[in-house]
């Protein structure tokens, strides 16, 4: 699916980064500054499995191509040398600045120092990289976590937890746990809630999430009361593996990314929550960001994001929005999704954004 944003939606996006500022000063980073020649915007992604990253491009382009810019990527895969092969390649025909998506966020540390260099800026794209001299654009991934466990904490404030979590190899999983553990730990140290299993899931694999929560209900008897799952691919894994149980809908899930299909089983009450991150809105911002980088301007509402090792990273940080039946106009006021897809077989209890 691509999408393409509108000229009111990209000054939306825009005024969205911007009320971001908050007071803070502006961040720019030493590059080649474009004149008369038009911007090159290189952008590694991590692979493009998932539906949500051809939203990201797509909110991409949408302020690159009006802007005369040229777009060119490269998919790794999931294969981190491949990434930063990619990411030399790149660089060696040319870019104004570079938007990285990373694998695995200490591979691709000599193509961030290569671009360096060379005087690129460099933008670390959602998945944090553990370096001061890139600046962070993403969501504000600890309210994720927390948005995400709050929701199914209210749905299964009590019981047996399974913890189904992104590939280890990436950073992010601890920001994310981090935020849901500040919801969570009170209520496992008073005993509340038992965490009964925890499994990473290679790449974020919708089929290896479902073979995991199948060993898991296997174990545990069925006797689960919330599947917590990091993103939507995963939590469908999830879904797959408590349907054949006859659970989907009495057993608590969650996600993350907004997928149409995990709308649409909430509204169907088979999910507890996703968290929506308007990818297209991100992807815009990025880009934004990488041309003001590349003509040598600073990147207004940039922050301070900490990471891994303690440094003090430059950030746009962007708010996620919990989404569960009670209020899932959001994402059809948005655009995101048609009434009618969202609402495709919902029955009995219906959600209002389907009435």
């Amino acid at each position: 699916m691509r999408v393409s944003m509108s000229t009111t939606a990209l000054c939306s996006a825009a005024l969205a980064v911007a009320a971001l500022a908050g007071g803070l000063s502006p961040f720019a980073l030493p590059g080649a500054a474009w004149a008369q020649e038009a911007p090159r915007i290189c952008v590694s992604w991590r692979h493009f499995q998932e539906e949500r990253w051809k939203i990201d491009e797509a909110g991409m382009r949408s302020v690159l191509d009006p802007a005369g810019a040229t777009y060119v990527s490269a998919d790794a895969q999931s294969d981190p040398q491949k990434q930063l092969a990619d990411i030399e390649g790149l660089l060696t025909g040319g870019c104004s600045a570079i938007i990285i998506l990373a694998q695995d966020s200490q591979a691709v540390l000599p193509g961030l120092q290569a671009a360096v260099a060379q005087g690129v800026p460099v933008i670390a794209y959602d998945a944090p990289i553990d370096s001061a001299d890139a600046l962070f654009v993403s969501f504000d991934n600890v309210a994720v976590g927390r948005l995400m466990a709050e929701a199914m904490v209210a749905a299964a404030p009590k019981g047996n937890w399974a913890l189904i979590e992104g590939d280890a190899a990436h950073s992010i999983v601890n920001i994310f746990r981090e935020g849901q553990m500040q919801v969570l730990k009170p209520l496992i140290d008073k005993g509340d809630i038992k965490i009964v299993a925890q499994q990473n899931i290679q790449n974020w694999t919708p089929d290896l999430a479902q073979q995991a929560v199948e060993q898991i209900l296997t174990k545990e008897n069925n006797a689960i009361d919330a599947v917590l799952a990091m993103n939507d691919g995963m939590s469908t894994g999830s879904a797959a593996a408590l349907a054949a149980q006859n659970l989907l809908g009495s057993v608590a899930l969650s996600g993350q990314d907004g997928d149409r299909v995990v709308l649409n089983r909430i509204a169907k009450g088979q999910q507890t929550v996703t968290i929506w991150k308007n990818a297209s809105t991100l992807g815009a911002a990025a880009a934004q960001a990488a041309l003001s980088l590349a003509a040598g301007q600073p990147v207004e509402g940039a922050g301070t994001f900490t990471t891994g090792s303690g440094a003090q990273q430059p950030s746009l940080l962007l708010e996620p929005v919990a989404v569960t039946r009670d209020n899932l106009a959001v994402v059809v006021d948005a655009g995101w999704i048609p009434k009618a897809e969202l609402c495709a077989g919902v029955t009995g209890s219906v959600p209002a954004a389907c009435q």
